[in-house]
């Protein structure tokens, strides 16, 4: 492994181009990175109160359209799990940073070449998500504008009455005329910004935390080969035990730190991944063109490949640590002398309580919550349907 070698190099990238993440490794957190920390959050507020404000608009002179309210909830919802998400990044920036930092540590216990190539495949895995996740939103907001002759065609009177144009991603309303050159187009290139931030922060703090369970993962398939090659009886049995102890607790420790600086932001995909799935599954079924059935369904494919793989890595992550309790147990224990038999016990106690990824307390992120979050937004769904009905 090269000694300049940056662990996650491509999810650190985009964070640093976003201004979330530092040029310096020991940064100070001064006014100026507060206020870039702030800009970003700031620069989508031009997109999101205009929403808010159409979305309010609506409810206040009685829903004509249940899918146009639709889309502003979708979109609203997406804007919110940015910011929440940015901010929990930021209050757990430190711990993060410090944790790509220690990845390095695992090469005294571990194979180099191992570690790399879990971080290769890790950012190859970040870089084909925000691909899609980009090129989405290239089809996501070009849709609308290829179909902008039906719209005006099909134009609602409240969409004449608020002065709102055809063409936009989603429906938004300003205190003035906005259909006209080169307004309109201002506003459409503010709206493919804020979409293309919201997705890119979304998909590479969840590749992020995907990359750090990968490591895990891989860190504790090592540790369980060290433990099945154990023989016994072997002068240096206790030396390795010695080491697999230490192999354990430093797993243990990493994941625990991995946890804390994740579990509020996986908050969001227990919460407003429900409702967003919901909804954009409604759109899907109501609407009545090619073109918004094709960008809402590419949506929805990227919020349910997120949420499963998010949950297929934590759920691996517990089948690992649970693994690694089964390989000491089947070591022959009861011929090793007394103090073997205690660094024995000590791995099988601390292996009673599976590694997981907490959302705050309110679950862990495996299959069981992958089931649970598309149960919720099933019910979502129906009650968007029984409101259309």
């Amino acid at each position: 492994m090269s000694p300049n070698h940056i662990f996650l190099n491509f999810t650190v990238s985009v964070l640093r181009i976003s201004n979330l993440w530092p040029n310096k490794d020991h940064h100070v957190y001064t006014k100026w990175r507060q206020f870039k920390d702030t800009s970003l959050i700031l620069s989508l507020m031009p997109c999101a109160l205009p929403i808010l404000a159409d979305f309010v608009l609506q409810l206040h002179g009685n829903v004509h359209n249940l899918t146009s309210l639709t889309e502003n909830i979708i979109a609203l919802t997406c804007i919110i799990g940015m910011i929440y998400m940015t901010i929990c990044f930021i209050q757990k920036r430190r711990l993060i940073k410090k944790l790509v930092a220690q990845l390095d540590h695992f090469t005294a216990f571990s194979d180099s070449s191992s570690l790399v190539e879990t971080d290769r495949k890790a950012n190859l895995y970040a870089k084909v998500f925000l691909f899609y996740g980009i090129a989405g939103n290239i089809v996501y907001m070009t849709m609308p504008y290829l179909n902008k002759d039906k719209c005006r065609y099909q134009r609602e009177q409240n969409m004449v009455d608020l002065d709102i144009p055809c063409g936009l991603v989603t429906r938004c309303w300003f205190p003035f005329k906005f259909d006209y050159t080169p307004v309109f187009e201002i506003v459409f290139v503010h709206q493919f910004y804020t979409c293309t931030m919201v997705s890119v922060v979304i998909l590479d703090l969840t590749m992020l935390l995907c990359g750090f369970l990968m490591h895990i993962t891989n860190q504790l398939k090592q540790l369980r080969r060290f433990i099945v090659e154990l023989k016994f009886p072997e002068e240096k049995l206790l030396e390795q035990l010695h080491f697999c102890v230490k192999y354990h607790t430093a797993i243990i420790t990493y994941s625990e730190n991995t946890n804390e600086a994740f579990s509020r932001m996986m908050m969001l995909h227990l919460t407003l991944t429900s409702l967003v799935i919901s909804a954009l599954c409604f759109e899907i079924l109501i609407v009545d063109n090619f073109f918004d059935s094709l960008r809402f369904s590419l949506h929805l494919l990227g919020w349910l490949i997120l949420l499963l793989l998010i949950c297929y890595y934590g759920q691996t992550l517990i089948d690992e640590s649970v693994a690694v309790a089964e390989d000491i147990y089947s070591v022959p224990w009861y011929l090793a002398p007394v103090r073997v038999q205690r660094h024995i016990y000590m791995i099988l106690m601390r292996t009673q309580k599976p590694l997981t990824i907490n959302a705050a307390n309110m679950g862990i992120m495996a299959f069981a919550t992958f089931l649970r979050v598309i149960s919720s937004a099933y019910s979502y769904f129906t009650l968007l349907l029984n409101m259309k009905a």
